[in-house]
């Protein structure tokens, strides 16, 4: 905030100070034609009742397959960890190559996690719950492809209590959050509309999120809190700048329709939401290429809830408020719309008076303009007049002075 805010503007005026003062550096403001989000807001909510739904319905179906309702990880369903001891430190490039198709042709389970010790040549392996003769299995396994000992291998039972906890963490941090900014945002608005609006649109991000995680079967592990949580927090920012510019709008725009102001607030803050989301994507798309299996299963559904909140705050959140604003008691609507004839008075009184002041200053520099400028042509006048007079005196001096000469000659 504070570099957008403080360091950026400095910067701009410095590159403006130093030359760079043409108009192609900066751009200029563009007027685009006007959407009627507020008009086709029964198509998007239609999308995103089908997007919601879809979380459910795979689910359901992920569950009549018997592969779980969601690929819970081992934090969430627990497992077995087992403890190998090599002859030699292992990289986890090795362990993924070598180790890891071992565990999943026993297993049939692909996830499975590594986590080594630097100096060490213990390998500690999370999978899902081995039974005996699986344990049994994989000992062979290792003891022939790595010639170990069968006091080399550990097997310990990871309790699901931990995954209980989880859940309970995870509803419960959405839920205060979300409360949150319920309160905060009344507060700020002085309408629990633009409130009420907010939390359903976050919601709908968070919904739609989840409903990601059971589609392409996203491992739900300990990422998923920070990545909920993450959506939350970063969608709420462009509806905030949309909701301010609807209220700035009411006080401009009294008279129009309400669907007009709405309409008029999303169109003029949508370039600014379609950017700040496609560069965020763009960061978030880089993890995803680069990153490891981890922070893979963390950025996809990150970038699905950062397309989801810019689609929510472009055309949810301001046709929701409209829909509440709409459905409101009549009088309380003519009490804010009275207010809002008030404020705009006292704002238009406060821009003409401001222009009356401007005027008269205008003026007065321009009388003072004028007698400087009267003053400069009189003392011209007066300048040329002293000088006219030098140039007869001296003429009479000249004239003088010749006829005294031809005086002279004559006697």
């Amino acid at each position: 905030m504070i570099t957008a805010l403080i360091i950026s503007r400095l910067i701009m005026n410095a590159l403006y100070e130093v030359g760079f003062r043409d108009e192609k550096y900066y751009g200029r403001a563009r007027t685009y034609r006007q959407f009627d989000f507020v008009g086709h807001r029964r198509v998007f909510f239609a999308i995103s009742i089908i997007l919601i739904l879809l979380g459910p319905v795979s689910m359901g179906i992920n569950s009549a397959m018997g592969n779980g309702a969601l690929n819970l990880s081992l934090d969430f369903k627990g497992g077995t960890s087992t403890t190998v001891t090599f002859d030699e430190e292992m990289t986890l490039d090795e362990l993924e190559a070598d180790v890891k198709p071992i565990f999943t042709e026993v297993t049939g389970d692909s996830e499975v996690q590594f986590q080594t010790t630097q100096g060490s040549t213990d390998v500690y392996i999370k999978t899902s719950v081995l039974d005996l003769d699986q344990r049994q299995e994989i000992s062979e396994a290792l003891e022939e492809a790595y010639d170990l000992e069968a006091t080399a291998i550990l097997y310990d039972s990871i309790s699901a209590t931990v995954s209980s906890e989880m859940r309970q963490d995870a509803v419960v941090a959405v839920i205060v959050a979300a409360i949150c900014m319920l309160i905060y945002i009344t507060i700020r608005f002085h309408d629990v509309r633009f409130a009420g609006s907010a939390v359903i649109a976050l919601l709908h991000d968070v919904l739609v999120v989840f409903a990601c995680y059971a589609i392409v079967r996203i491992s739900v592990g300990s990422t998923f809190i920070a990545c909920m949580l993450t959506i939350v927090g970063y969608s709420i920012n462009a509806t905030i700048v949309i909701f301010d510019r609807i209220r700035e709008n009411q006080k401009l725009m009294s008279g129009s329709d309400l669907a007009e102001i709405v309409n008029s607030s999303v169109t003029q803050t949508l370039t600014r939401s379609i950017y700040t989301s496609f560069t965020t994507f763009i960061t978030i798309f880089m993890l995803f290429l680069i990153g490891v299996t981890t922070i893979k299963e963390f950025a996809l559904p990150l970038m699905v809830g950062v397309v989801v909140g810019a689609y929510s705050s472009v055309c949810v959140t301001g046709s929701l408020w409209y829909v509440l604003k709409s459905h409101a008691p009549a009088e309380e609507n003519e009490q804010e719309e009275s207010l809002a004839e008030a404020q705009k008075t006292v704002v238009d009184g406060k821009t003409n008076r401001m222009t009356e002041k401007a005027e008269a200053s205008d003026s007065r520099k321009t009388e003072k303009t004028e007698a400087a400028a009267a003053s400069t042509s009189e003392n011209a006048q007066t300048t040329a007049v002293q000088k006219k007079s030098r140039q007869a005196t001296t003429s009479q001096g000249s004239a003088k002075k010749s006829t005294a000469k031809k005086k002279s000659k004559k006697k």
